[in-house]
């Protein structure tokens, strides 16, 4: 579950995305899956036919998409409405079904009461309206409100556990990607560690070898030193004699005698 909710973090402070504006048509689509699509006429009116008409409703994500574009939506409301979409498809009955346009209504009510509710401030019902192009008027907008509130019971609390449920499909290769960056870590952490360990206790072991070694050769060195001095100066005394400067031929001999002895 940590995982899921370090995604979710990650997919909250993500922009909006095409992928978002497509999954949110899926969902959109599946609250009412019997409602017929709409018809376009064939062969296409005239523009003197059109005039005076309402405007043709667009297809449900080009709706979704303009009024992401239009409002600046932050992600966490615009994927909040998933969470209502979803409710409603539970409250609903399975053989429901509506207008061409109603899908659009749906979608457009979960926002509205998204955005109001997880904002301090959110456009107003006025503002809503123009975003749809004149598709819907402002009396449709506080009308498709209220019937919203009413089958919700009033009740506009998103839990996480709601969010990582409704959202598994968006969260799921982000929880892939920070599973796989885990693992990546503790490896990288398990290689380094023991190596590390290891080359400290061979240094500490090499030195202390090196230490004992040089100590040891420094107290032979020392004895033979000791026994090889102490044996050439006892041959030194016992064979040479005392010198006598008033016989010795060579003064000069002598001196450098003298030198060599001292």
């Amino acid at each position: 579950m940590q995982y899921y909710e370090k995604a979710l973090h990650i997919l909250m402070k993500s922009p909006c995305t095409d992928e978002m504006i497509q999954y949110l048509t899926r969902v959109t689509l599946k609250v009412l899956p019997n409602t017929p699509a709409q018809q376009y006429p064939s062969p296409p009116s005239s523009p003197t036919e059109l005039s005076g008409k309402e405007p043709r409703l667009p297809s449900l994500r080009t709706f979704i998409t303009k009024l992401v574009r239009y409002t600046n939506v932050y992600t966490p409301t615009l994927l909040t409405t998933v969470c209502y979409l979803n409710k409603l498809k539970r409250i609903l009955p399975k053989d429901a079904k509506g207008l061409p346009s109603t899908i659009h209504r749906l979608f457009l009510a979960c926002l509205i009461l998204s955005a109001k509710y997880h904002n301090d401030s959110s456009p107003l019902n006025k503002h809503w309206a123009k975003y749809t192009d004149g598709l819907f008027s402002l009396e449709d907008i506080n009308l498709m409100e209220r019937q919203l509130l009413n089958l919700l019971n009033w009740d506009l609390r998103v839990e996480q556990e709601d969010l990582i449920l409704d959202l598994q499909t968006l969260l799921e290769p982000i929880r892939d990607h920070v599973v796989a960056t885990q693992i990546q870590i503790k490896k990288r952490q398990q290689r380094s560690s023991p190596v590390a360990q290891q080359l400290s206790n061979a240094k500490l072991f090499d030195y202390q070898r090196n230490y004992s070694v040089a100590s040891n050769l420094s107290s032979s060195s020392t004895l033979v030193g000791q026994s090889r001095s102490g044996s050439s100066s006892s041959i030194n005394l016992k064979s040479q004699r005392p010198a006598d400067i008033w016989q010795d031929s060579d003064p000069r001999g002598y001196a450098w005698r003298l030198e060599q002895q001292v």
